[in-house]
């Protein structure tokens, strides 16, 4: 009797934990922590990275596996362009996104519009588009990880095309 308690114990140790439904209709809202990198196409030496971090909040609605919804965020930035000749403030973004269940979770593409803040090289709007995928962790808590890719084309008519690629992990609740 006790060898079979402990084997018992063990495969109750090391089996999942049950998996529930998710309801991805309705309001969302979390934070976000990433990090970018900034290239330019034009030969300009004005490449550059840093970390940013921000808020997030959105809409979904669920239409059987398929989930579509609107997204809008907002990152402060530490973007050092050009080994410190300029730097990005903040970025702000307002997106769709489509997705589908994929295991316990959503896999969804996004497309939108961005704009961006730096003093030094002024304000500009360009364009994203990316991949993410959130995975519930309670009823009403999920984490997941985005990869977006912006364009800038003639940024601030500099003559500029800039391209930055970001990298976020994030936490989000529905309500």
């Amino acid at each position: 009797m006790k060898l079979s308690n402990t084997i018992l114990a063990a495969v109750l140790a090391v089996a999942p934990a049950a998996a529930f439904a998710q309801d991805w209709t309705g309001p969302y809202a979390g934070f976000q922590i990433g990090g970018s990198e900034i290239d330019t196409d034009d030969g300009a030496e004005l490449d550059g990275n840093g970390p940013s971090y921000g808020i997030f909040a959105g809409y979904n609605v669920a239409n059987g596996n398929l989930v579509y919804g609107g997204e809008i965020d907002y990152d402060v930035t530490e973007y050092d362009v050009g080994d410190g000749a300029a730097e990005v403030d903040s970025t702000t973004r307002l997106k769709v996104r489509v997705g589908t269940a994929v295991g316990t979770g959503m896999a969804y593409g996004t497309a939108g519009i961005v704009w961006a803040t730096s003093p030094e090289l002024g304000d500009d709007n360009g364009y994203l588009f990316g991949i993410g995928y959130d995975m519930p962790v309670t009823e009403n808590m999920l984490v997941g990880a985005e990869l977006l890719t912006h364009e800038f084309d003639d940024y601030n008519d500099t003559g500029i095309d800039v391209g930055v690629t970001t990298l976020k992990a994030r936490v989000s609740f529905s309500f």
